[in-house]
């Protein structure tokens, strides 16, 4: 094989090798952004001055979350609207939009990435 060749192989094959890395249980905010641009980015932005799309924008949601009127703990209300998206819906959407199955979708611990993810987001 041509030594060009080979070093654009082994490039090729280290760049590869970084893309299947997913973030470690030690960072569960990094691995619930992962999580929330696979399954939540189609709906939801977090961008501040975002457009609304099927889903409201989520930039703020943290705090949101802190100050709901449920008496819950901000994790606690968006793991709840996370898995229960029908029970508080936001005005100028309707019900029904959010997929509800994400309890059974995706296991307690990406759940809990997804909520620290949404936490971050102040």
């Amino acid at each position: 094989m041509n030594k060009r060749y080979l070093w654009l192989w082994l490039l090729l094959l280290a760049l590869a090798a970084g893309c299947g890395r997913s973030p470690t249980a030690d960072d569960p905010a990094a691995a619930g952004e992962a999580l929330f641009r696979r399954w939540c980015t189609g709906c939801h932005t977090v961008e501040p001055d975002g457009a609304a799309t099927v889903g409201p924008n989520l930039a703020g949601v943290a705090t949101r979350a802190a100050a709901n009127p449920d008496g819950l703990d901000a994790a606690a209300w968006l793991r709840r609207e996370t898995i229960q998206p029908n029970a508080v819906i936001a005005p100028g959407y309707n019900a029904g939009l959010m997929p509800t199955n994400y309890e059974q979708s995706l296991d307690p611990a990406e759940i809990d990435a997804l909520v620290a993810y949404m936490l971050t987001l102040e």
